[in-house]
């Protein structure tokens, strides 16, 4: 009787184990509170979006939308920003979709009032 409780054991855990979605640190860890543009939004934005929104004048024109806090404010508040990196995810051009933390991130900057 007692083998049999520890199989049915070792089967519940594995079956409840295996059902479970598996995440990446990136998309569970990571939450900020009251995340501010200088330690939270600009090194995300300097590291996924400056390498092409931010070359000056090139043969597409003049690409220096994401360099400051007002233009980063204004683009997730007022533009597309939102929509091209978490509904049609067409941002990063060429680079792997933002992860869902870097989203909420941003996110929640946008929700808490865009502190500097």
């Amino acid at each position: 009787m007692k083998k049999f409780k520890v199989i049915v054991a070792v089967v519940f855990i594995s079956v409840l184990g295996s059902s479970c979605d598996s995440h990446t640190y990136d998309e569970i860890g990571g939450y900020v509170e009251n995340p501010s543009f200088e330690k939270n939004i600009k090194p995300l934005f300097d590291s996924q979006c400056t390498n092409c929104h931010f070359q000056g004048n090139t043969s597409q024109g003049n690409y220096n939308e994401y360099y400051d806090y007002t233009t980063i404010r204004e683009s997730v508040e007022y533009g597309n920003t939102i929509r091209d990196i978490d509904t049609t995810k067409t941002m990063p051009k060429g680079g792997a979709p933002l992860s869902k933390a870097k989203i909420k991130l941003i996110l929640q900057w946008k929700n808490t009032g865009f502190q500097p």
